[in-house]
């Protein structure tokens, strides 16, 4: 068995060497610390936006009516209370459920619109 700990040990100590060479410091051979990727989960994603909206909401109601205010308004207050960055998020991912889910149907318009132009062609 300890001929095989021996081994094993020789064998991390190689792989270790190689990764040291192909990703570490030139200079001093070190590995470099990567930041670890902050992932924000669905669930604290929703409570954000709901948390951003409200915001928004309150803010038409206290007479900012345009957008460009309340967004002027919402960036102040953000800065001020605080120090961390407002997160933007990408809505990508719902627009291509909500497409999946309304394919093959006909919005009312497109099918008011198409007995319409049948009717006229009659006449």
């Amino acid at each position: 068995m300890a001929k095989y700990n021996e081994i094993a040990k020789r064998k991390r100590e190689a792989k270790a060497d190689r990764k040291r060479a192909i990703h570490g410091d030139p200079l001093t051979n070190k590995l470099k610390t990567r930041a670890p990727v902050v992932s924000v989960s669905g669930k604290h994603q929703k409570k954000l936006l709901r948390k951003w909206r409200r915001e928004q909401k309150d803010m038409v109601e206290k007479g900012l009516v345009t957008m460009e205010d309340v967004e002027m308004a919402s960036a102040d207050a953000a800065s001020e209370d605080s120090k961390t960055p407002s997160r933007k998020f990408s809505m990508k991912k719902t627009l291509k459920l909500n497409k999946l889910k309304n394919k093959g149907k006909k919005k009312k318009s497109q099918k008011a619109g198409g007995e319409v132009s049948a009717n006229q062609m009659l006449e």
